[in-house]
């Protein structure tokens, strides 16, 4: 009797088959896992685009507004006087009569302020400014009046700039390092300060001149005549004058300081603001043409992704034929006999 080994072996087609077949569904678990992975990309990548462009495309250049531009008191307090010479301003033949009279209001309260928070602390030798050569020396009213006159100014904001001059320069007055300031040049005393000043005198030279016919036989070998000639010669001098110690100024030095100090903060701050203003609006303008561009990124992605799921229902499909195909019997299988 022969002994029994098992079932016979499958043919190799049929083995290859079935290898073909898991790897067919691997593969298809795979794709499908992937489309899926890919199309949630595609989707979240798409609502960026599109919030973003709609956000960049709803930004307005109009909408940044330049800042205000502002000095405080504490940091005027600490300005030098570099140079405290006065203009004269221009006479003014029309003028508008309440700007006229602001001008001279504002004068006189700043010249108040002058006379009763800084001129206390002057010497004797100072000189004592009446309100129209203080007017002269700071603010120039008249110089104001005629460009408000032509246009060159504008007189609202020139208003709010001297109003708002007045409050800063109050405020500094009362700051502890002008009282400091001031009350050191009020104590102080001239000393006698050595200092070297360059200048230049003339000397007179001779020198050999071969263009010159000013002698006897100057035909002769060798050709010329001598002559004396100026020439300037720089020389270091030094020169004893009784000033002030180093670092005082007086009370007039101390005040233009503090308002050029107002002044060259004030402007700085300005062309910072507006530089700022300005790149902020270029920066909106090229947020809404990104958002186009975000926008029409956006369709075309959500277009890959419609077709991207397309081709996942095919793949859908074909698995759910597979699982019918599995449960439904054969076309070509014998049918059952009957009784």
């Amino acid at each position: 009797m022969e002994e029994y080994t098992g079932a016979p072996a499958r043919p190799l087609a049929a083995r290859m088959a079935d290898f073909f077949d898991r790897a067919e569904k691997i593969y298809l678990r795979v794709l499908r896992a992937t489309v899926l992975v890919i199309a949630t990309l595609l989707i979240l990548y798409t609502l960026y685009l599109a919030i973003g462009g709609l956000y960049g495309i709803a930004q307005s250049p109009s909408s940044v507004h330049e800042a205000v531009a502002n000095v405080t008191a504490n940091e005027i307090a600490d300005a030098e006087d570099i140079n405290s010479q006065a203009t004269v301003a221009n006479k003014v033949s029309a003028i508008d009569a309440d700007r006229q009279k602001y001008y001279a209001e504002f004068v006189k309260r700043y010249y108040t302020l002058f006379r009763t928070r800084f001129e206390p602390f002057r010497q004797s030798e100072d000189k004592i400014l009446s309100s129209d050569q203080f007017d002269d020396s700071f603010v120039k009213s008249a110089a104001r009046l005629q460009a408000v006159t032509s246009g060159e100014l504008d007189f609202d904001k020139d208003r709010a700039d001297l109003e708002a001059l007045l409050a800063t320069m109050t405020g500094a007055a009362s700051e502890a390092k002008t009282a400091e300031r001031l009350k050191r040049y009020k104590a102080a005393k001239k000393v006698a300060m050595k200092r070297e000043v360059r200048r230049t005198r003339t000397e007179y030279r001779s020198g050999w001149n071969s263009y010159s016919t000013a002698c006897e036989n100057w035909y002769e070998s060798p050709i010329g005549c001598t002559e004396s000639r100026a020439v300037q010669v720089p020389y270091t001098d030094t020169v004893t004058a009784m000033e002030f110690p180093e670092g005082t100024q007086s009370h007039s030095q101390v005040f233009r300081a503090m308002q050029d100090k107002y002044f060259t903060l004030l402007e700085r701050r300005r062309r910072d603001n507006a530089a700022e203003a300005e790149n902020k609006r270029m920066r909106i303008i090229e947020g809404n043409l990104q958002g186009h561009v975000d926008l029409g990124t956006a369709l075309r992605i959500f277009g890959g992704f419609l077709g991207l799921m397309f081709f996942f229902l095919l793949i859908a499909i074909e698995r759910h034929q597979r699982r019918i195909a599995a449960v439904l019997p054969a076309p070509d299988a014998e049918a059952p006999a009957t009784a």
